[in-house]
């Protein structure tokens, strides 16, 4: 019995850590920020995702980076319908999301392609 004791506290204190952080919280409960890109990195994103240079994404290519959450808001970011999101469609998308109706505090500037 004071095996089974033992295992069971051992697995938990194991455990604890990972299901913690899986929450997004420190071990302390603290809430984490995620990291958001830096326009360098946002520049570099939006180029390997324009594989064909036309400096604009189609919904093809956003599909194919795996871009899910672009690909899903999509035709809210193309404002002018064309079917291809540039980047100052994709500024002004960020600056509206972060000026929404319960907007979090985050750093660093703008994220995603």
């Amino acid at each position: 019995m004071k095996l089974n004791t033992l295992l069971i506290s051992v697995v938990a204190a194991c455990l604890i850590p990972s299901l913690v952080q899986a929450k997004g919280q420190s071990i302390n409960g603290e809430r984490e920020q995620r990291q958001r890109p830096t326009a360098e990195e946002r520049g570099q994103r939006f180029a390997n995702t324009d594989t064909d240079g036309d400096a604009q994404l189609s919904l093809e290519e956003i599909e194919i980076a795996g871009a899910t959450r672009l690909a899903e808001h999509f035709d809210r970011i193309d404002a002018d319908g064309d079917g291809r999101l540039t980047k100052d469609e994709l500024k002004k998308a960020h600056k509206k999301r972060g000026k929404g109706k319960g907007a979090h505090k985050r750093t660093g500037s703008d994220s995603d392609v």
